[in-house]
This record gives C-alpha cells, structure tokens and sequence, in this order.
C-alpha cells in the first residue's frame, strides 16, 4: 500500500511539473540573433543573419531589399527595407517572409523579388507601394 502511494505521488509531481513547463512549438524558425530586430534601420543585417542561419540547415533563404514610392523629405531619400524570404518546411512549396514584425506566409514565385516584397507589405497590412525590389547577394 505505501509503495502504492508514493507510486501516486511521483506521477502526480511528475504531471504537474510537465504540465506547467512551456515546450515552444513554431510553425516557422526563429531568429537566432534577435537581440539585432531593436537595433535602429537593422533590417538588413538582421535579414542577412538570419539567412545563413537558415542556410546553415539547408533551407532555401534569400535577402529581399525593397524601396517604397515614398521619399524623405529632409534628406530627399527613398524609403526602403530588407526581409529574408524562405522555403519551409523543407521539400514543401511554402514561402515565408520574415522581418521584425515576425514571419508570414506569402504566396509569390520565390525568383520574383517584386512580387515578394509587395505580397509582404500587403501581409503586414502596411499601407505601402514597393516601387522595386531585388535579391541581396
């Protein structure tokens, strides 16, 4: 009867320290170097980065640098980011983006820079128009 009751109470431990414990479940990898998304204008290094991160394991990635038909009015720039665009999982036709604001699923030809970037900011809900768009080497 003892031994029957200290069984009860080490699964009941053992249940409540599982059941209470976070295991993290993403439909998409996460950035390993995300302390660079508070950087200030980090899009492209943060893009980069987490393109060989993703390379690293064999998953398709390119860096999208794309400009907006805005302009800056003070320094006369255009306005610009940079994304990373990718394949995952592995061996299915699902294209991701991802920036600071995380990843998104787009449906765009991953040979097609202008189409990933403008089907990116139409994702993000961003009241934007990307004016060109090219892949970062």
């Amino acid at each position: 009867m003892i031994k029957m009751l200290t069984r009860l109470k080490l699964i009941f431990i053992l249940c409540a320290i599982t059941s209470c414990s976070h295991i993290p479940s993403p439909l998409t990898p996460s950035n390993p170097d995300a302390w660079m998304e508070r950087e200030r204008n980090a899009c492209l290094p943060t893009a980069i980065v987490f393109r060989e991160s993703l390379r690293k394991y064999n998953i398709w990635a390119e860096v999208v640098g794309y400009q907006f038909d805005y302009t800056n009015v003070k320094n006369k720039k255009s306005s610009g980011h940079a994304i990373v665009a990718y394949m995952y999982p592995t061996g299915q036709n699902k294209l991701w983006t991802y920036d600071h604001w995380g990843s998104y699923r787009v449906r765009a030809y991953n040979d097609d820079p202008l189409d990933i970037a403008r089907k990116s900011v139409e994702a993000r809900q961003e009241d934007r128009y990307v004016t060109s768009a090219h892949f970062h080497q």
